[in-house]
Order: C-alpha cells, then sequence, then structure tokens
C-alpha cells in the first residue's frame, strides 16, 4: 500500500479532517463508477442510470458504515493496492447488485405484450456473473503477486484510464518501452493465472 493510500486513509478513519472523506471520493469516484460500468457490460446486463447511481452511493456508503468498518479492513495484504481493492469490492457489490435484481418478482411472460413474450431476455445469466467474480477474485491473488513497478503499469492502464503515452510518460521512459514492459506484465499475469 502506498505511503498516500495509507495517510488518506488514516484521515479518513481519524475523522479529524473534515476534507479527508471529500478527497477519497475524489481520487476514488472515477475507478468505482468505471467498475460499476464495466462489469455491468461483462454480464450483458442492462442498468439504469438511477441503478447505476444506487450502486455507487451503496459501494461509498460500505465503506464508512459502522466507524469505517469496511475501510478498516483494506491492509494492502500481498501489495495489494487501494485502487485494486476497491475495483473487487465494486465488482462485488455491483454483481451482488445484478442477483438481486434478478430475484425481483417480474411480470408473468403471459402478462407482457406479446411482442415482448417474444424476445429471451438473457440479462441475468448467473453463470457469467459468477464467473465474473471469479475472474475478479483470481486477478486480485494475480496482481498480488507482480512486483510493484509491474503492478503500476496495470493500474496506469486498468484503474486510472492513461492511454499508453500518458502512461509511458508517467513511468519516464519511451512509448515503445511502455509497449514492450506492457507486453511482458500481460505475459507475466497470464503465466500466474494458468498457475492459480
Amino acid at each position: 500500500m502506498g505511503t498516500n493510500d495509507r495517510e488518506l486513509i488514516a484521515r479518513c478513519i481519524s475523522q479529524v479532517d473534515d476534507a479527508a472523506w471529500e478527497d477519497f471520493v475524489r481520487a476514488y469516484s472515477r475507478l468505482i463508477w468505471s467498475a460499476i460500468h464495466k462489469t455491468v457490460r461483462s454480464c450483458s446486463a442492462s442498468c439504469t442510470p438511477a441503478d447505476a447511481e444506487d450502486i455507487y452511493s451503496t459501494i461509498f456508503l460500505s465503506l464508512v458504515e459502522k466507524d469505517f468498518r469496511k475501510l478498516r479492513q483494506f491492509a494492502g495484504r500481498n501489495e495489494c493496492s487501494l485502487s485494486t481493492w476497491l475495483t473487487v469490492v465494486s465488482v462485488n457489490h455491483t454483481i451482488d447488485h445484478l442477483r438481486r435484481e434478478k430475484n425481483r418478482t417480474h411480470p408473468k411472460i403471459e402478462d407482457l405484450p406479446e411482442a415482448c413474450a417474444a424476445v429471451p431476455d438473457h440479462r441475468w445469466d448467473m453463470e457469467s456473473i459468477l464467473m465474473l467474480k471469479q475472474e475478479a477474485e483470481v486477478l486480485s491473488r494475480a496482481l498480488a503477486e507482480l512486483p510493484d513497478e509491474d503492478r503500476r503499469i496495470y493500474e496506469l492502464l486498468a484503474h486510472q484510464d492513461h492511454t499508453p503515452e500518458q502512461a509511458a510518460a508517467s513511468l519516464g521512459i519511451s512509448v515503445p518501452a511502455f509497449y514492450t514492459r506492457k507486453h511482458r506484465v500481460i505475459e507475466k499475469l497470464k503465466k500466474i493465472v494458468s498457475g492459480l
């Protein structure tokens, strides 16, 4: 866990600094929002803006309720970054929301207009949802095994949505060198995942 992550979490938990939580939300809002939408797309589910807002709010609420109990659980074990941990938390919350939606009472097929009844609904394919959750857990374990430098490359692309040019500039290397390192990171991840 980086020093900045530790400091930000400590500021939030202490509740002495009123701006700490606002800083936390500002720092990770985009990452969480992106994780929600990527998960919904991966599950081929539909999600209204109101549903997405509900998931988003629920994730942040889960981090602060009961005196920041969930946020206190983050320990940065196995060099897991706060960004990676929050992504897994967001994926799990989104999947839980999709499961609850699947279990909601929906109109019986005979009560639907004929045009609707003829179209099969594959949005709530439970097998896809479970597979996505397992993939998130495997990826989290695989990332924990990468060296810090490799994990940084992954986070710049996956969590911070940097372009290759931005990521190369952030790392202080050329774009071709970045592509070489990116390829190596992908190969390492594949090797780790295949051994899990």
